[in-house]
């Protein structure tokens, strides 16, 4: 069974064997997410001190669903029974806390336990914008590695931006050798006037994008790319003007600052659709995913109003308003994609036109948008800026905790935790709510040692809430799980989290 012992092997576990004699004293496990049920008694397993390759027996069992496991340690072995692979692999995940805790104890026995666990969501994300900064292969890789151990199975790679274009696209060549670069980065915080002088750039070639989605598949996790559409597209008009309502005579440019930005998509040139769609061509031969993501978000229609091809297009489709201009685009994208047996993904703004039954919707402005889309019978996916913006600070006083520069907002791990999906849905609209995501946008994260402080430890909170939302502990025990059960596996790995989030200043 592939990636079962190997990954075991690289996390340096010690040996798992046999062993006679007294039982293991109980000891009372801490584990993120909080399993669905936690049985202690037997022998348990005894570590020798020669530390070699561990036994572990992986056995598939088809009675369980695909990402359900049973850990068992009680006889003097470890055996992990699982639906699938991934069910197995997330096995291991609670078994590599476990031996964290058990190495900081006495270091000399597994405790006899029975863990039955499964997830309540099926989607369970992680953002990364690789735009506003750019994270080489081997950190999306590390990334990954995080996700994994926290049971997060989607990594959502956002890799189009107004401050640069990150996928090589072949038929497009000046998406990268134009749009991948930016003249300079502004200094600060929004709205200041500096900016360093140098330019800034990078992106993935289709063969590291290729080797991302490999790495990840050995971590049972699926990535999903974000191709952004009508907005978010100035690094895409400065490459291929003419795909703009201004003209191919207009200097569009990288933008070196953030925020949002009036150049759009023309959703009226017949080139545009053309572009998107071959450039989806491309991202669809690389990503497998069921879901390729087409953002939505953002989009102002100034441009589309002073318009004459759109305009044009309102009149030939009987449209009033020109937000039904973007649901035709997002539309017209939904039906090729679907042709290719792929799905769609949109941030909540893609309901504001009207939009198709079948597309999924990421409802980020708060969960409102979410509540909407699935009492519509839309699926969704919640990924509220109130509890799961990792760009947000963690502290309410970031000069007094030595916290960097962020964005601005402020998301303690207890609000993340708190979150509740179900909110103002009956039963029937629950079974829209397919998944929990967390998303980290890097306009003021220039370095992956930022990266991992700002995912961790939420990402613990998002873990839970997205495997077990009904099967959450107090506060309290949640965070001394986080400690005993996940800090050693971050300083073993040398992960940077922010030690000030469990200051608990509400």
């Amino acid at each position: 069974m592939k990636n079962i012992l190997p990954f075991l092997l690289a996390a340096s576990l010690l040996a798992l064997f046999v062993s006679c004699g007294e039982p293991a004293t109980p000891v009372d496990l801490k584990i993120v997410p909080n399993p669905v049920s936690v049985e202690y008694g037997g022998w348990g397993v005894k570590i020798p001190a020669d530390a070699t390759m561990p036994r572990l027996y992986a056995p598939i069992d088809k009675k369980l669903a695909p990402e359900e496991y049973i850990l068992d340690t009680r006889r003097g072995k470890v055996k992990i029974r699982g639906g699938s692979d991934a069910a197995i692999f997330w096995g291991q995940q609670t078994l590599l806390q476990i031996i964290a805790q058990v190495k900081k104890q006495d270091g000399k026995r597994i405790p006899g336990v029975l863990i039955h666990d499964k997830p309540a969501f099926s989607y369970r994300g992680a953002h990364l914008d690789c735009c506003r900064h750019f994270f080489t292969v081997d950190e999306v890789k590390e990334f990954i590695d995080m996700i994994a151990l926290h049971k997060i199975n989607v990594f959502h790679w956002h890799l189009t931006e107004d401050q640069g274009w990150r996928a090589e696209i072949k038929a497009y060549p000046r998406l990268t050798e134009v749009g991948s670069v930016r003249a300079e980065t502004l200094v600060g915080h929004y709205g200041s006037k500096e900016y360093d002088g140098t330019p800034y750039g990078g992106f993935y070639t289709q063969d590291e994008m290729r080797d991302v989605v490999a790495y990840a598949a050995a971590h049972h996790v699926t990535v999903i790319p974000e191709i952004e559409m009508p907005g978010h597209a100035s690094a895409a008009l400065a490459s291929y003007p003419e795909l703009g309502c201004r003209g191919a005579d207009y200097p569009y440019k990288v933008q070196t600052t953030w925020g949002v930005f009036p150049e759009v998509f023309c959703a009226g040139n017949p080139e545009t659709v053309t572009f998107l769609e071959k450039v989806l061509e491309e991202i669809c031969d690389i990503f497998p995913s069921e879901y390729i993501h087409i953002g939505g978000d953002e989009a102002p229609r100034e441009e589309w109003e002073k318009c004459p091809k759109c305009q044009a297009l309102m009149k030939e489709k009987g449209f009033t308003r020109e937000a039904e201009l973007q649901s035709y685009l997002i539309t017209t994208v939904e039906k090729y994609l679907a042709d290719k047996g792929r799905k769609i993904i949109g941030w909540d703004e893609i309901l504001d036109g009207g939009v198709s039954q079948s597309a999924t919707v990421m409802s980020w402005r708060g969960a409102k948008g979410g509540i909407a889309a699935a009492k519509m019978g839309n699926d969704v996916i919640m990924t509220p800026n109130s509890h799961f913006y990792f760009d947000y600070y963690q502290t309410k006083d970031p000069a007094d905790s030595g916290e960097p520069l962020a964005i601005g907002g402020y998301l303690p791990l207890r609000k993340c935790y708190s979150f509740d999906p179900f909110d103002q849905l009956n039963e029937n609209e629950k079974a829209h709510i397919k998944g929990i995501q967390a998303n980290i946008w890097t306009e003021y994260i220039a370095t992956f040692d930022h990266v991992q402080q700002m995912a961790l430890p939420r990402l613990a909170a998002l873990a839970e809430v997205a495997w077990c939302p009904d099967n959450r502990t107090e506060y309290d025990d949640f965070v001394d799980r986080i400690v005993t059960g996940l800090l050693p596996i971050y300083d073993a790995r040398g992960y940077n989290y922010a030690p000030y989030a469990f200051k608990d200043i509400e």
